[in-house]
């Protein structure tokens, strides 16, 4: 170890340590350009003879290299003893060192050497006395700035911007003039401007040295770095992976996210994980996939899913419409192309083993669930994997709820269902099955004798009734308990041989009715509903299943009666809208259109609703809100002490996945009131770390989704086998290696930023503030701003923050006599980098 001295401070590192990285280590901020914590050094950059930007081509000079290339410059620092400043970030700090970093003349010195780089850099965004309220290009400008020097998208959170704040414009820097370069859009998933580019050469490393794609190059052309595509104008045409890595490292908006490029959140990175509720490493197990390690890809997603082989098969997918392979597909192939995340899973499933979870020491606490579908039985399993004794309660003779008795068995074959049920009993769980809660056993035996908490989830298990009148009659049936009946075999064989049967409903338990139906041998099934075939909540794929398997649709229809007569007569009239223009449920209908149409057989599907008979009246009061059970937002709990409530019966309807993902968070919840830390199994199991240098693949860019291999229509529709052929090997690792990585991404870390006047939110530091007009911000533990405060007296404003209980770590502050108008270009900025209002404090407003 070296001793050495910087700005005063005295530092102990490494023999070999440069002075840049020394300086880092100790949290002394010198600017660079061209050095980046993640990359090689500027000259590492591999040449290549062409690049494009756009349809133009540059060459490289003849015989130039890179050593023809002068670095930024920015890191320049004095040393005590040598005439001359050096670059910190190539010269090795050295035992005894007295090293300066942010002098008069390094600052003379750094100004300088940006004057090249400003007069082809537009730089409005760094003078303008608007730009802290500025919020995109085409708005009107207050300054009347020319369109083509205006603030670009990352305004107020762009590296560069921070620099030249810090360094300083010389008095000398010469008027931009725009270079007339048009705008790359890529994939609709970036956006390449080099008018912005200041040829730091950052983008190029990192997608060769951090990628190992070489979709981006770089030419000394009339001798200036110049960068862009090889193999042609796009980036498709270089078979870029689209992972985002140039966009990560790139100091000014020269190459950004065309989708939100200043929304930086997690949901942006990895939208599909974030769309997940089970928060399931979506990328690492596609990537375990297309390398064709299938128990390792399994493994991730058992480690995050109660029910991953039912999932593999009936999950409703929603990180498949947030996928940005979507919007490269779309505008490459004109053709849907996100990944097919719910097949790669069934892949994974099917090809490995199942492994037990380990189960925590006894807690001696006790719980009770009543319902044993997937939300029941999700909370039983994290539950009891945390040590606690769980029984589940289920009036059925087998448990599996509505994954056994609602999904029809050619979606969901018996063996897959009880693959993970057998799995999710491994973990402790008792079960009491034919037990009716309420008749055999109440919820107030369960509190108050037997149980420390207990979670309700019986899900939505009776059928919604018709607003009229409808005779009973044996071929009228709902569609719950006619799926319950079929799983059961009390319909089975050809229970409608010979039958016409009309199917009331859109959504998709009126498909499973209408499919089930035609494998019933019913002679024609037609579906009925009031949507447009465009508005109908069905999933489509359910949709276009049923119209290949010769099911009829009868969009735009209500049903204004049903009568017997020598057939079910229904009489239908036109709806002319489904939703009001607040999308609420709200139909209208034309009383002038009517049809009348009869059939054998009827089957009402207009949606579910709780069964409560397990639930006294008084109990009702407590907890009942329009059908559904009410709980805290975020905890579960509902009025009753010790009661928690989850799953479609507190939500509403919706799938599989969400049931699963909100009764993880039950589990946290239900063992924190046990007295536990609310880590459930999973919670803790890092992230995998993937190989970062994915290597270039040919054509990648216009790789095609697999398909869904499905079994011929007129076979499968006389048959309960699963419709589902699922991927071959060969398609599953195809398909899984269209998967951009977008998570790698994330792994990326930063240049420091220049420091800022932040102050932890005491009363010692607000004493210390002005009693002045000005601005204050709060700011969290990752120093985002999240209130915008202007006032007449900073100081009583902080106080009142304080007193307040802002759950803020730091503050800042501007003295500013025109203090609304420095807040309203600080709120337009926030606006800008958030997408949302920031917390104005109006609670406590002071300006009286």
């Amino acid at each position: 170890m070296i001793k050495i001295t910087i700005d005063g401070q005295s530092v102990e590192v490494p023999s070999g340590t440069s002075i840049l990285d020394a300086a880092n280590k100790t949290g002394i901020y010198i600017p660079v350009l061209c050095k980046h914590p993640e990359l090689q050094p500027f000259r590492s950059l591999i040449l290549s003879d062409i690049i494009y930007q756009g349809n133009v081509e540059y060459k490289n000079d003849p015989g130039s290299t890179m050593e023809s290339i002068l670095g930024c410059g920015m890191c320049i620092v004095e040393i005590e003893g040598k005439n001359e400043p050096v670059p910190s970030c190539k010269t090795e700090a050295e035992d005894g060192m007295v090293i300066l970093t942010d002098t008069d003349s390094l600052k003379l010195k750094r100004q300088k050497k940006l004057i090249p780089v400003l007069a082809n850099h537009p730089h409005s965004c760094l003078t303008c006395s608007q730009r802290g309220g500025c919020l995109t290009l085409t708005a009107d400008c207050s300054n009347s700035v020319n369109l083509n020097d205006r603030c670009c998208e990352i305004n107020g959170n762009c590296e560069f911007q921070r620099l030249v704040d810090y360094v300083g414009i010389a008095p000398e820097t010469p008027k931009f003039h725009h270079k007339g370069i048009p705008r790359i859009y890529d994939g609709d998933l970036i956006v390449r401007d080099y008018n912005l580019c200041i040829a730091c050469g950052r983008c190029v490393r990192a997608c060769q040295q951090l990628r190992n794609v070489f979709a981006l190059g770089a030419v000394v052309h009339e001798g200036k770095l110049v960068v862009g595509t090889v193999n042609g104008p796009n980036l498709s045409d270089a078979d870029c992976r689209f992972c985002g890595a140039c966009v990560e490292v790139c100091p000014t908006g020269a190459i950004q996210d065309a989708k939100k490029p200043r929304l930086k959140e997690f949901k942006d990175y990895l939208p599909c994980r974030a769309n997940c509720p089970g928060d399931t490493d979506i990328p690492a197990y596609l990537k375990y996939i297309a390398d064709g390690d299938y128990q390792s890809s399994a493994d991730v997603i058992s480690s995050k899913l109660s029910f991953p082989n039912t999932l593999g098969k009936v999950c409703f997918h929603p990180c498949e419409t947030e996928c940005r392979r979507e919007y490269l597909s779309q505008s490459i192939n004109n053709k849907p192309g996100a990944l097919s995340i719910r097949l790669a899973k069934d892949a994974a499933m099917s090809r490995a083993e199942m492994k037990s979870k380990d189960r925590l020491t006894e807690t001696g606490k006790k719980v009770s669930v009543i319902g044993a579908g997937p939300a029941g039985l999700t909370t039983a399993f994290y539950l009891s994997l945390k040590g606690h004794k769980v029984i589940v309660y289920e009036k059925e003779e087998k448990i599996g709820g509505m994954l056994r008795y609602g999904i029809p068995r050619y979606r969901l074959p018996e063996s897959t269902l009880d693959r993970d049920l057998n799995w999710l009993l491994e973990s402790g769980i008792e079960v009491k099955s034919g037990v009716n809660v309420g008749d055999d056993i109440t919820l107030s035996d369960m509190l108050n004798d037997s149980f420390d908490a207990v979670y309700l989830a019986t899900g939505l298990s009776k059928s919604k009734q018709l607003p009229i009148e409808i005779p009973k009659n044996d071929s009228i049936h709902y569609g719950v308990e006619f799926l319950k009946k079929v799983e059961k075999h009390i319909i089975s064989g050809s229970f409608f041989k010979g039958h016409n049967v009309l199917v009331i409903g859109g959504g998709n338990v009126a498909t499973d009715a209408a499919r089930t139906a035609i494998r019933l041998g019913a002679d024609n099934v037609k579906l009925i509903c009031l949507e447009k075939r465009n508005e109908m909540p069905a999933y489509v794929q359910e949709i276009e299943e049923s119209l290949e398997e010769g099911i009829g649709l009868m969009n735009g229809w209500g049903i204004s009666g049903i009568s017997l007569n020598k057939k079910i007569e229904l009489t239908l009239i036109k709806c002319t809208r489904v939703f009001d223009e607040n999308g609420r449920f709200s139909p209208k209908y034309d009383e002038n259109i009517t049809e009348t149409i009869d059939c054998n057989s009827v089957i009402i599907c207009i949606g579910q609703e709780a069964d409560t008979s397990c639930i006294t009246d008084e109990e009702k009061n407590k907890i009942l809100d329009k059908g559904l059970i009410k709980t805290k937002i975020g905890s579960f709990e509902t009025p009753i002490n010790g009661l928690f409530a989850g799953g479609d019966i507190v939500s509403g309807p919706k799938s599989v996945i969400d049931a699963i993902g909100a009764s993880k968070q039950a589990a946290r919840e239900i063992d924190k009131f046990l007295g536990g830390n609310g880590i459930i199994s999973g919670d803790d199991r890092p992230d995998v770390q993937l190989e970062p240098k994915i290597g270039k693949i040919d054509g990648f860019c216009r790789f095609e989704r697999v398909p869904v291999r499905l079994m011929d229509a007129n076979v499968r529709k006389n048959s309960f086998e699963g419709v589902e052929l699922g991927y071959s090997d060969e398609e599953a690792r195809f398909e899984t290696a269209r998967c951009l990585q977008c998570n790698l991404r994330m792994t990326i870390s930063h240049n420091p930023y220049p420091p800022e006047d932040y102050f932890d939110f005491t009363i010692e530091n607000i004493e210390n503030v002005p009693q002045e007009e000005g601005v204050v911000q709060l700011l969290d533990k990752d120093k985002e701003s999240f209130l915008i405060k202007g006032s007449v007296n900073i100081q009583k404003t902080l106080k009142g923050f304080l007193d307040e209980g802002k759950d803020a770590k730091y503050f800042s502050y501007e003295l500013d006599k025109l203090f609304s108008q420095r807040e309203s270009e600080l709120v337009g900025q926030y606006l800008q980098k958030h997408g949302k209002m920031p917390d104005s404090g109006d609670d406590f407003d002071d300006l009286f």
